[in-house]
């Protein structure tokens, strides 16, 4: 559509669109996208004057977000893009608001203290920390633990409706780690009460690095409830002049963690559908309970829930 009238206006192909008022112009990009407003902007100054207004602005920003940015704006336009770039803390700070830049769409990061960690509120396993390149006031970094079980949930009411979420843990791994590398956990994603459509799935925290190759796994031996590992070998398949290891496949890389820009990692959890007129609560969680090893040196930000880029 902007291609269009971006020709049309050019006086290329059909009516002259320079000659409807500027209000009438808005009027119709305000029916398109953030994306479209940004693309017709140069194609004449009546048309930037129009694109750039707060009458389009206003179509394209969730109703609450009008007093969400503490600084003073001095358009929509600027609000728009300032939520886009600069995700706002709300909920005392145990949650962020942000958009998504190409379509508005709603953003929500729930931070570690916004999600339930079993035994999160006991020193020996779990500690709270701030950390300089978090969003949040502090974090949670696990001391050890055998079970892992960290879940969230959040109010499909809360996000953009008819549109298609994934939600990803959001974390980073201290030089303690471990515990991970050969061990996967368990994620899923669902509506509370839908127990049959809740998918879950097998990831891997660590690098795809650290659990590809040959390997002599760990052996445990017991000291009540907890299993200690004696010392093992990771043999890399290559050191003798073999053939590399074959690449990844799409699957393997959805599997493992990817780094963020803001420096951090994610893996995704899994997706949902937000339907119009519709309201449930969806519950994600993070799972590693049967292996049965200890686990450290994991840093959780939060569970962030976003568009799924080229799905709606």
């Amino acid at each position: 559509m902007a291609a269009a009238a971006s020709e049309a206006a050019k006086g290329r192909d059909g009516p002259d669109f320079s000659e409807l008022p500027e209000g009438c112009i808005a009027s119709v990009v305000s029916f398109t996208s953030p994306a479209d407003a940004c693309r017709l902007a140069p194609v004449s100054s009546l048309f930037k004057s129009a694109c750039d207004s707060d009458a389009v602005w206003a179509s394209f920003l969730p109703p609450e977000c009008r007093h969400m940015v503490p600084r003073r704006v001095s358009s929509l336009k600027e609000l728009y893009f300032s939520l886009c770039d600069d995700p706002v803390l709300v909920d005392d700070g145990k949650m962020s608001f942000s958009l998504e830049r190409h379509s508005g769409k709603k953003c929500i990061m729930l931070s570690a203290r916004a999600l339930f960690i079993t035994w999160g509120d006991t020193p020996r396993y779990w500690s709270w920390n701030p950390m300089p390149d978090s969003r949040f006031s502090e974090v949670a970094e696990l001391i050890n633990v055998c079970w892992l079980e960290i879940r969230g949930r959040i109010s499909s009411r809360m996000l953009s409706p008819g549109t298609r979420y994934a939600a990803y843990l959001v974390f980073k791994s201290t030089p303690t780690f471990f515990g991970f590398d050969f061990q996967s956990v368990e994620v899923g994603v669902g509506f509370v009460d839908d127990e049959v459509g809740k998918r879950e799935r097998s990831v891997y925290l660590s690098g795809e690095n650290n659990t590809r190759g040959r390997q002599t796994m760990p052996r445990f031996r017991r000291i009540g409830v907890r299993f200690l590992p004696t010392p093992f070998e990771l043999v890399d398949d290559n050191r003798d002049g073999g053939p590399p290891p074959a690449p990844a496949s799409a699957e393997g890389n959805e599997n493992h963690p990817k780094e963020r820009r803001d420096g951090w990692s994610e893996i995704e959890l899994g997706e949902f559908l937000t339907k119009d007129g519709e309201d449930g609560e969806v519950e994600m969680s993070v799972m590693e309970t049967k292996g049965g090893n200890w686990k450290a040196g994991l840093v959780v930000e939060g569970i962030e829930i976003r568009p799924k880029e080229g799905k709606e």
